[in-house]
């Protein structure tokens, strides 16, 4: 989830990130976190969180 997340708005997203003058580095830890939160949040709601020992 959180790697199809990421490459939607590292790749997808480059327009938008180019367009503000923000740099590769920021644009791949901004689509990592962004993944994560989402994975976070859809997981949680669902309880299907495979984090759970």
């Amino acid at each position: 989830m959180t790697a199809l997340t990421f490459l939607f708005i590292y790749y997808l997203g480059k327009p938008v990130f180019v367009s503000r003058g923000i740099s590769d580095r920021r644009r791949f830890f901004a689509a990592l976190t962004l993944g994560i939160i989402l994975e976070t949040i859809v997981f949680s709601y669902t309880g299907t969180m495979g984090y759970k020992l």
